[in-house]
């Protein structure tokens, strides 16, 4: 049996309310479908905010999805750690998203002492087809991790 999440889902969605409440996850404009000790799905809907000439949901959109889902799968394991800041933040785009709401399956792939690796992939949820690959390091501050 896998060890559960350092913060429940309702402890998250507070601890996210509190500390980003600008992210979208009150709103609306984005949404925790899928949660685990170190994984995630995020959704994105989509907004007409998103929208790039095209239209295509945009590069930046793109890349938020994936590296909020990224945040949220490492305070799965590390817990409320506000302060864990994206270090670096690879992104390969595989194909235009078109107009369609997104999801981005986050997991961890390593969470040390003072870094972290996640792998997100972004996709159309009409299709399933991926449109962004992403790979995400944080740093975590000194003390943060048990």
């Amino acid at each position: 049996m896998s060890e559960p999440p350092a913060l429940s889902r309702e402890e998250m969605l507070a601890f996210l309310a509190r500390e980003f409440p600008n992210a979208g996850f009150g709103d609306g404009r984005l949404r925790l479908e899928d949660y685990a000790r170190g994984a995630c799905r995020v959704v994105m809907p989509l907004d007409e905010r998103t929208i790039r000439p095209g239209p295509s949901v945009s590069g930046p959109a793109i890349m938020g999805l994936g590296d909020v889902s990224a945040w949220v799968a490492l305070l799965s394991v590390i817990g409320p750690v506000p302060l864990a800041v994206t270090a670096t933040l690879n992104v390969t785009f595989l194909r235009p998203a078109g107009l369609s709401d997104l999801a981005s399956a986050c997991i961890v792939l390593r969470a040390g002492r003072r870094l972290a690796t996640m792998l997100a992939e972004v996709s159309r949820l009409g299709d399933g087809q991926a449109v962004a690959h992403l790979t995400i390091t944080y740093a975590i501050p000194d003390g943060a991790r048990a």
